[in-house]
């Protein structure tokens, strides 16, 4: 019997029985929907996240102080000195709010070397003018969306002055505002979000211009540029070594790796959690192909009566097993995909005030082809004791059954 033959027979069985061939399909898709759905969002959002830390620099360091320790110029020079470190910047963020073609936004300050981050930050670039020295004082290099609105409309131009409100914390938690009039140096590209980091609300200036107009006087940390990723590794031993519980140090390329293996550990649950639908779909198939066989004894004694083989009526039934499947994994794509946008394009997640994060679902060839091998294991499982016993039905018994 051709293979073709086969199939044409087993979708006529199908055809005949159309609810009940509907509800299994229906049970079977729920399986690879589940698993596109949720296993693309998960690889969308873990890429997202992975790519926007290693685009902060892999060979960047953050060093802040913990409770009861300020970072001085001394462990500036001591950074500095040590081997395979090519900068060092120390640093102090905070918010503040300007005026943005007449509406009052918040912005994010950055008292740092500008020049430092473009060093660091290879993906950061300059649109226009040039990013102001750490001894140039009252200016700054600012981000995409202070120069310009969502629209184009240009906001400020180079050699303009902005005017920021910041509110700084002061002695005993009071709060107190300050201003801080900059000269616009530089515009960068639009960047995106980034954490740690947003450079499109960003006004980056001299740490020495945050000193002097608002009083700093405690960094928040210090920047330090190793040569090369493969050894930050030991730098940051180094530094932990040396300052043991004083300081907290963070390396974006340390951060990658956990948010990889983090992401592998909630896709590895995801796949877990979806087995459970694929386990019910192998039920609804074998009970569904049991009652087809049962209906059906008659009709498979007749085939084994005019010469069809028990290995050609195992290969009947389970092809129709099969082919519930690959039917069910169909609509179970279609449906996986679209919800996966869905959810994607209507949720923005938020990891603290300085990063949004707007992700694609990402459909790797892996969790394509892993939907697919669970979908048809589920149609052939399913459908193995039904195809079996039908297989060993007698003829002549199979002839006289009611």
């Amino acid at each position: 019997m051709k293979l073709s033959d086969v199939l044409r027979l087993s979708v006529k069985s199908l055809t005949e029985r159309k609810l009940r061939a509907v509800l299994t399909i229906i049970g079977v898709a729920i399986g690879p929907m589940a698993l596109l759905m949720i296993g693309s969002i998960v690889a969308g959002y873990g890429d997202y996240i992975v790519s926007s830390i290693s685009g902060l620099g892999q060979n960047l360091i953050v060093v802040t102080p913990r409770t009861g320790y300020q970072l001085t110029r001394d462990d500036v020079e001591y950074f500095s000195n040590l081997p395979s470190v090519v900068d060092v910047t120390p640093f102090y963020t905070t918010q503040g709010e300007i005026l943005i073609g007449g509406e009052r936004k918040t912005v994010y300050v950055y008292g740092v070397n500008p020049q430092f981050v473009l060093k660091a930050i290879s993906s950061l670039n300059v649109k226009e003018g040039y990013a102001p020295s750490e001894t140039e004082l009252s200016r700054a290099m600012v981000g995409y969306n202070i120069a310009f609105k969502e629209n184009g409309e240009r906001c400020y131009n180079l050699g303009d002055v902005i005017s920021v409100t910041v509110y700084k914390v002061g002695e005993k938690g009071k709060v107190e505002i300050k201003r801080v009039n900059v000269v616009v140096t530089g515009v960068l590209d639009k960047f995106g979000g980034a954490v740690f980091l947003n450079p499109d609300t960003g006004i980056f200036v001299p740490i020495e211009t945050l000193e002097k107009t608002i009083g700093v006087r405690e960094w928040s940390g210090i920047l330090v540029l190793v040569s090369s990723p493969d050894l930050v590794d030991n730098v940051e031993k180094t530094i932990r070594e040396v300052y043991a519980n004083k300081v907290e140090v963070i390396s974006f390329i340390a951060i990658a790796r956990t948010v990889s293996n983090i992401v592998a550990a909630v896709d590895f649950v995801t796949f877990a959690a979806t087995t459970s639908s694929f386990a019910v779909a192998v039920a609804g198939i074998a009970s569904s192909m049991i009652t087809s066989v049962m209906e059906r004894t008659r009709e498979i004694g007749v085939m084994k009566a005019i010469g069809f083989r028990d290995k050609q009526v195992l290969l009947l039934i389970l092809s129709e097993g099969v082919i519930i499947s690959v039917i069910g994994y169909i609509i179970g794509l279609i449906f996986g995909v679209i919800g996966a946008r869905f959810l994607s394009g209507s949720t923005t997640l938020n990891i603290g005030q300085f990063w949004e994060i707007r992700a694609e679902p990402k459909f790797t060839v892996d969790l394509i082809a892993r939907s697919i091998l669970m979908t048809i294991t589920v149609g052939v499982v399913g459908a193995l004791f039904p195809a079996y016993r039908a297989m060993k039905i007698p003829p002549a018994v199979a002839l006289k059954y009611e």
